[in-house]
């Protein structure tokens, strides 16, 4: 009985001693993730937390905020992007919007000293043409708060179409501003319908902003190919662009040198909506040709 107390005795004390060790351990390890995290968390470092306690329940505390360390990071990172990118579209805008206005009060100035009838219908033409570009210039900018802001999106309305016969219809309602620019486009469709279950009047969208930004761009030529599976590619030659640019293509509020008074939405809308409609879109640039490729 004595040595079974005694063996008792001496098994105890070494369950007393080992959960003493990982006490102590576990202990050291929180003060670890104590004395870390502040600076994880203020400084600027891609660092994460280590700890020297071997314990799984510790590892997985560990484990956890390191998750939510990276998480925080990339919000951080976004905000800074986005804050970036709002300063510069601010000033984009800005600007985008004081040239046209500034040369319509200018002409209004003029107009008041003018009584040369040919010259004031040649000034009346310019500031129609000048206030045209504000108004197209404020209506982008609403469309496109309304496609991102999903507390005003209107739901949208799913039904069975045909993505040939709305391309066609599209396509056609820009045959004034296709005249204008001397493009003839070229259809290649197969034959047939493309049945789709969407929303019509945002792949109406969709279409439209891609064939503006073409007849924006384009070196005087437009190729439209629907593929079997409903693909459709949009091409035009574009020799001002560069990889670079066509990187930035659906980026907020970019354009091109010669996109005169465009605020760069068109194509960042048709990403949002596409997107919504479980759509993917994207472009190419080789040999001269743009082409912005969306599936449905």
């Amino acid at each position: 009985m004595e040595k079974v107390l005694i063996l008792l005795s001496v098994a105890l004390a070494i369950t007393v001693i080992i959960l003493t060790v990982k006490i102590l351990v576990m202990k050291k390890s929180v003060k670890e993730i104590h004395t870390q995290l502040p600076t994880l968390i203020e400084g600027d470092t891609n660092a994460l937390i280590n700890i020297s306690s071997g314990d799984g329940e510790i590892k997985k505390l560990a484990g956890l905020l390191n998750s939510q360390i990276k998480l925080l990071r990339e919000k951080e990172l976004t905000y800074i992007n986005g804050d970036k990118e709002l300063k510069g579209a601010i000033t984009n805008v800005a600007h985008d919007i004081r040239t046209p206005l500034t040369a319509i009060c200018g002409y209004v100035d003029m107009m008041k000293e003018e009584s040369n009838p040919a010259k004031l219908d040649k000034y009346l033409s310019i500031i129609s043409e000048r206030a045209n570009a504000l108004k197209s210039l404020s209506e982008e900018l609403f469309k496109y708060s309304v496609a991102t802001n999903k507390s005003q999106t209107k739901k949208q309305e799913l039904e069975k179409i045909d993505v040939n016969s709305l391309l066609q219809d599209t396509l056609f309602s820009f045959y004034t501003k296709f005249c204008e620019r001397d493009i003839i486009p070229e259809l290649n469709a197969v034959e047939g319908s493309i049945p789709r279950i969407t929303d019509k009047n945002s792949l109406t969208r969709i279409f439209s902003n891609i064939i503006e930004n073409a007849i924006k761009y384009s070196d005087g030529d437009f190729i439209v190919t629907v593929k079997d599976d409903g693909t459709i590619l949009f091409s035009n030659t574009a020799h001002n662009l560069n990889s670079v640019d066509v990187g930035k293509l659906f980026d907020r509020f970019f354009t091109v040198e010669n996109g005169k008074y465009s605020t760069g939405l068109g194509l960042s809308i048709a990403k949002q909506l596409t997107k919504q409609l479980g759509g993917e879109i994207f472009a190419q640039y080789q040999n001269d040709m743009l082409t912005i490729t969306l599936k449905i």
